[in-house]
């Protein structure tokens, strides 16, 4: 076919770069072009943009240069604690530059050879070339030697994010600094990061608008306060969570050198009023705020009410000290809020939605998390108040009661997703009105609504003809019936019906029947299924992906074997606790579904030849304790 290559003779070099920029970031994709032809191979090298890169293994720093030498116009690099250097290159396919060769042996017959990979000599590190510490401790992981070769290899760096990566220090992020003047986003997790480093960043990277600091331990606040200072007013982006350095002094930094600050996540121990008070002052472009601080109570919100009226989205956590008072300012001061996440705030009560619902009418996402004080009143204010309602999340709501549904199903019509974990005293009248006045609800998630029954899902189905996703966890009063209705009226796409322990093959049958462009189907602890249902969702469901049907006692190898031979199109299985599954149950669903990505069964159903045949996907759970 090379006397027919059109495309290398006639495009230009331009042309092609922008051809394979347009091919995306999905590694799979630029491997393929890289495979083309040389010519293919040297553009992709010289335009790919993304790499994901281990951060473990002895050999993790030669990985890293390497890929800073052959990749230099990456742009996104993330390095992970979770990818091995070494096993990740055990997986490596014989690279196109080596391909095999033909030589003949002593017996006349022609054989190939197979040239080792450059990849392959980390495959089996020598004990030689790991490095050793001050403390006399062997490093196998990502070291500020590896990080200074992708600083020096890839100088256009703009998104750099580290993981886990324990053997990095400031050194490291000075060479970042040094080298990488057009970083514009810095992600750093659990990282040994002292003052310097940050600071170097500051000094360095003037373009910095997006940074995040996790478990970040070895800095003080002069680390951060000598960041914002250099670069503070490019900042856009701040999050610090879990980081038992930060004070207020970090935050009042933030407030004085940090104006264009639109986003804002912060958990900290020892953060007071104060410091909360000093960004909002200083920051009066927040979009965004998230806040998990214990020292601050109502004053610090009142400062967020009175400077901050931009804000869209606000997420408190854990705030014991904080009242009433707190969310009557802030509705008083943010008429744009869509967002509203409460979390454990335990001294919140009806008279804090009220004071939302009425002033701010936009909202349009709710969450309350084990807010144990709020009652059925508040949730009848947002009914009343804020039509532009679409999504609704109640977590461990006990007082909340049937006939709050009625007035959010009168007044907010666009609803299109509700949640409901552990509010043990909503029943089928509350799905009822919320069915009868949300018909665009496309998604519903119930986890032990143990007083919803056949009456909340038929009423749904007559009612929802948009719904995709349903999700009934552990509602014992949901049986056959119910799911009938829903197959009849409903097209689902998702359905976890895990712990529904009336449900039984004819259940399975009706959705089968009914809903055959499923996707994900979760069918865990249902002790009355077996292999009649199992083949009805292999013979009905064949763009199945994804299927969890552990401790289902009445499952056997028949009934796996017609399930998979239907859904060829499945990704991921869990299988543990099946007592009638054997290995060659295994055996069988491992070797029907050719896009199987994870097989989640116990250790001892895996034969050895499968062991052998799929072992990457293979995932075993505990059971030996």
């Amino acid at each position: 076919m090379r006397r027919s290559d059109l495309i290398n003779l006639v495009l230009p070099q331009e042309l092609l770069e922008e051809v394979l920029r347009r091919v995306g970031t999905d590694k799979r994709d630029l491997d393929a072009c890289a495979l083309v032809c040389t010519r293919w191979r040297a553009l992709e090298r010289a335009t790919r943009r993304c790499a994901r890169l281990p951060a473990s293994g002895a050999h993790a720093d030669e990985v890293v240069g390497l890929f800073a030498e052959r990749f230099p116009a990456l742009v996104d690099v993330s390095i992970d604690e979770r990818l091995s250097a070494d096993t990740g290159a055990a997986a490596r396919p014989v690279p196109r530059s080596r391909r095999p060769g033909i030589s003949t042996n002593p017996s006349g017959r022609r054989t190939r050879i197979y040239r080792m990979p450059r990849f392959a000599r980390f495959i089996s590190p020598p004990r030689s070339n790991l490095t050793t510490g001050d403390d006399g401790i062997q490093s196998t992981c990502l070291t500020d030697v590896g990080l200074t070769s992708l600083a020096r290899g890839c100088k256009g760096l703009e998104k750099l994010s580290l993981v886990w990566c324990t053997a990095i220090s400031s050194t490291g992020l000075v060479r970042i600094a040094e080298n990488c003047k057009k970083l514009t986003s810095l992600d750093i997790q659990a990282c040994y990061i002292g003052d310097p480093g940050l600071v170097a960043i500051g000094e360095g990277c003037k373009l910095l608008n997006n940074l995040n600091l996790r478990f970040v331990e070895g800095t003080t606040d002069e680390g951060l306060i000598g960041l914002v200072k250099n670069c503070g007013q490019s900042l856009v982006s701040l999050g610090v969570a879990t980081c038992a350095w930060m004070t207020d002094a970090s935050l009042r930094a933030v407030g004085s050198h940090c104006p264009n600050l639109e986003f804002l996540s912060l958990e900290a121990e020892h953060v007071k009023n104060e410091g909360v008070i000093s960004v909002a002052k200083g920051c009066r472009l927040l979009k965004t705020l998230k806040l998990q601080c214990i020292g601050a109570g109502d004053e610090a919100l009142e400062a967020i009410g009175s400077y901050c009226s931009l804000l869209e989205s606000l997420s408190l956590n854990n705030f014991e000290r904080f009242t009433d008072r707190s969310l009557s300012s802030i509705a008083k001061g943010c008429k744009n809020l869509t967002d509203l996440a409460l979390n454990d705030c335990m001294l919140l009560t009806d008279k804090s939605l009220e004071f939302v619902a009425r002033s701010c009418k936009k909202i349009a996402r709710l969450k309350i998390n084990g807010c144990q004080n709020m009652e059925t009143a508040a949730l009848e204010h947002i009914g009343r108040w804020c039509p532009g309602l679409l999504e609704l999340s109640l977590i461990y709501c006990p007082r909340v009661r049937d006939s709050a549904f009625l007035e959010l199903g009168r007044g907010c019509s666009l609803l299109r997703s509700l949640y409901l974990v552990d509010c043990s005293k909503i029943g089928d009248d509350a799905m009822c009105h919320i069915a009868q006045g949300c018909k665009n609800l496309t998604e519903l998630s119930i986890r032990r609504g143990y007083e919803i029954g056949d009456k909340a899902l038929i009423s749904v189905a007559e009612n929802c003809k948009s719904l995709k996703e349903l999700s009934l966890q552990f509602c014992e009063r949901v049986s056959d019936a119910g799911l009938a209705a829903i197959a009849d009226g409903c097209s689902l796409e998702k359905l976890n019906l895990c712990g529904c322990q009336l449900i039984t093959d004819k259940g399975l049958t009706f959705i089968a029947r009914g809903c055959p462009d499923i996707l994900f189907l979760d069918i865990s602890v249902l002790p009355l299924i077996g292999d009649m249902g199992l083949a009805e969702i292999g013979e009905g469901c064949p763009q199945l992906k994804d299927i969890a049907l552990s401790h289902c006692p009445g499952a056997t190898d028949v009934g796996l074997g017609h399930l998979v031979r239907g859904c060829l199109q499945l990704q991921t299985c869990q299988l543990v606790y099946c007592k009638r599954v054997t290995s060659t149950g295994v055996a069988t669903v491992v070797s029907s579904c050719p896009r199987l990505k994870k097989l989640l069964v116990e250790e001892t159903k895996v034969s050895e030849r499968t062991r052998r045949r799929a072992g990457p996907i293979l995932s075993f759970l505990c059971t030996g304790l």
